[in-house]
């Protein structure tokens, strides 16, 4: 045998032995986010209580090691190792693939464990991989499988984001939501502090936020805006709310810290501010509907000075490179009715309210970057010339925002309503506790790819974020409830790398991983009795409508555009979500044509409408099909007045006529019960 062949031999024996090994490792290792590369070894590493843990870090990082494993409770040995210990190993050097600073290459065999990394983030990542191994190392002895992992994240942004402002979460629940994320990857905590429902964090120069606006006479936010959205102070009967103390807030952010998670803090403005304009109402726009707004005065400097000195306070708590002004939803029309506003416009030469904004943001950005930090906001700050250096967060999908922060340059943190949002039902919403607008399942949450198509810098996607706003979540096992286990198909989107991942076999950890977070008192949704999709929305309707033209006589609402002009007769009835691509919307009246091209016997003309009140969403009041035989000239086929019923949350009705006749050209036209929010229909069904 010559040398050449020789090699190749030995070259195709380590790629079957890397090969079984990997498929040997995937069905026996139970690890979330899961790693990029597995070999199993052959035998065990027993832990028992001659374990001995020993690392090379020094000074800042081995204290902040050893306290975190003293906590579970393990701690790192002081002197030579004993003869007859075993050994878990954490060394830090240059991995010689790689210069990931979160990579990190883990060994286990019979006698010893070695965790390797570059850095500090990298080690800890290994640690969690190591615990995952061991079911969590709760026990006083366990048996880990010989393996060696080499794995390193596929995007830097891995985050959870928190909305407590609609609803209060205490500190003691921060940090226990710390663990877990940390156990799972997750770097990033985004701390949505203030948002329209209360101020959340103490700010010393102006001490009103908290004192007149961290608390609110109801818990419930819809009995709130019964009661016209008005605050209380903490003494008032019945006040529901709180804040974080600047001493809450360094504590957090250490804990985090030393679980390599970096706190990002988010200070709404300048819409979403109705708790600044209830304690200073001196920074509000002057006119006749100015005391039903949300949105701060742009044409006045004074406005600019507070929020200045808000942020000059949180930069001092929040050591990250990173400032959340959110930026979203303002009402802009406000401004058009203020002669600040008006007068600054004319001043600067702006353009038009979207631009007023825009100016605001860059005076924010540029403030930010001359204190070292930058600028995040959601992807409405995109209607404008905003700064390069500015981060975009995208979540409005029907605007494409991702991708054209993408085409401006920015970076971009992925963050979609209909992947991300883990406040949307996660089964059948006829069982599920109360959420918003749709159906988002732990499956397509998992099926998310951030990398957008198109010709781009890819490095300039950072990652991935789940997003749990509060609306209807009042309590923390709730938040548990809509968090897990959605949040941990966020971190395996945001680690690991697509062409690894198969829905099936990241169930079947799920499944596993649930044990652990009931161990830990984290009330997850229940994956093992989940129902599933609408079973109608799973196969195609029969339809004499399908494929046939829709002409819109009033037009669909853009927001609920789902597949345009052939949505209503595509054949495709609509899920449990109203965010899908087959729920049309209507702004007002539901009012369209069917062309069938030529006469057709008639026996049932029928539509599905969706109602999910907390999305403003209704069933029509009236309903009114109409046949033709030109086009032109109508007779009445049906008409019917529904009797809505508009404190049933969530409901599916399907309207119509059955009998006999005949026509080319069906009229169906349905009537908005109030006269605010969407008519949604899924598809018109001829029979």
């Amino acid at each position: 045998m010559n040398r050449i062949m020789r090699t190749w031999l030995w070259v195709l024996f380590v790629f079957l032995s890397f090969s079984m090994g990997r498929a040997q490792g995937d069905r026996k290792i139970c690890v979330i986010p899961k790693p990029q590369n597995v070999v199993m070894g052959g035998g065990e590493f027993v832990w028992n209580a001659r374990t001995e843990w020993h690392t090379n870090l020094k000074g800042k990082e081995k204290i902040l090691l050893d306290r975190y494993l003293q906590m579970l409770p393990y701690r790192l040995a002081k002197g030579k190792v004993k003869a007859d210990a075993n050994i878990v190993r954490l060394t830090l050097e240059s991995l010689p693939n790689t210069t990931n600073p979160e990579a990190y290459l883990l060994q286990v065999t019979p006698k010893e464990i070695e965790v390797k990394a570059n850095t500090g983030a990298g080690l800890f990542y290994g640690l969690q991989t190591l615990f995952q191994l061991g079911g969590g190392i709760n026990s006083a002895e366990l048996n880990i499988p010989c393996v060696t992992i080499s794995d390193e994240p596929r995007f830097v942004h891995r985050g959870y984001m928190l909305d407590v402002s609609r609803h209060f979460f205490p500190k003691e629940f921060i940090l226990k939501m710390l663990d877990v994320l940390a156990y799972y990857k997750i770097n990033v905590f985004h701390f949505h502090l203030v948002d329209t429902g209360g101020w959340r964090i103490e700010i010393s120069r102006y001490p009103k936020l908290t004192e007149m606006t961290a608390y609110r006479p109801a818990a419930d936010l819809d009995e709130w805006r019964r009661r016209k959205n008005v605050f209380c102070t903490k003494e008032v009967e019945g006040a529901y709310g709180g804040y974080y103390t600047k001493d809450d807030i360094r504590e957090i952010v250490a804990y985090a810290a030393a679980r390599h998670i970096t706190v990002i803090p988010e200070i709404d403005m300048p819409g979403h501010s109705r708790e600044v304009l209830w304690a200073y109402p001196e920074y509000a726009c002057k006119g006749k509907n100015a005391s039903n707004s949300n949105e701060l005065c742009i044409g006045q400097e004074e406005t600019f000075t507070f929020c200045k000195n808000v942020l000059k306070e949180v930069m001092e708590l929040f050591p990250s490179a990173y400032i959340h002004i959110g930026g979203d939803e303002a009402n802009r029309n406000i401004w058009k009715e203020c002669d600040r506003c008006k007068k600054r416009m004319a001043e600067e030469h702006i353009d038009g309210v979207p631009g007023l904004q825009n100016y605001f943001t860059n005076s924010i950005e540029r403030f930010l970057a001359a204190h070292g930090k930058t600028l995040i906001g959601w992807d409405e700050i995109l209607d404008g010339d905003v700064s390069p250096r500015a981060v975009v967060m995208s979540w409005r999908e029907e605007v494409d925002g991702g991708g054209e922060a993408l085409r401006r340059g920015h970076r971009v943190i992925q963050s979609p309503t209909s992947h991300c949002y883990l406040d949307y039902f996660q089964d059948n919403p006829y069982f599920e506790p109360q959420g918003l607008l749709g159906y988002t399942p732990l499956k397509q949450t998992y099926g998310f790819e951030p990398l957008p198509e198109g010709d781009f810098d890819k490095s300039l996607v950072l990652g991935v974020q789940g997003n749990l706003w509060t609306e209807h979540v009042l309590d923390t096992d709730r938040a548990e409830y809509m968090t897990f286990p959605r949040m941990l198909a966020v971190a395996e989107v945001g680690w690991t790398n697509p062409a690894l991942k198969s829905y099936p076999d990241f169930r079947e950890r799920v499944l596993k991983a649930l044990d652990y977070l009931r161990a830990r008192e984290i009330h997850p949704f229940n994956l093992s009795t989940e129902i599933g999709p609408r079973p109608e929305a799973e196969k195609p309707v029969c339809s004499l409508a399908k494929g046939k033209k829709v002409t819109y006589l009033k037009p669909y609402n853009r927001e609920f555009a789902a597949s345009g002009e052939t949505t209503l007769t595509d054949g495709w009835l609509g899920n449990w979500n109203s965010n899908g691509a087959r729920w049309q919307g209507f702004g007002g009246d539901m009012d369209v044509v069917i062309d069938l091209e030529q006469p057709t016997e008639l026996h049932a003309v029928k539509a599905s409408f969706i109602q999910i009140l907390t999305g403003g969403q209704y069933i029509p009041e009236k309903l009114e099909i109409s046949i033709s035989d030109d086009g032109k000239n109508y007779r009445s086929l049906y008409e019917h007045t529904y009797e809505t019923d508009n404190k049933r949350l969530y409901e599916i009705y399907l309207f119509g006529w059955v009998g006999k006749s005949k026509a080319r050209y069906i009229r169906f036209h349905a009537t908005r019960a109030i006269s605010w929010g969407n008519i949604l229909s899924d598809e018109i069904i001829v029979k």
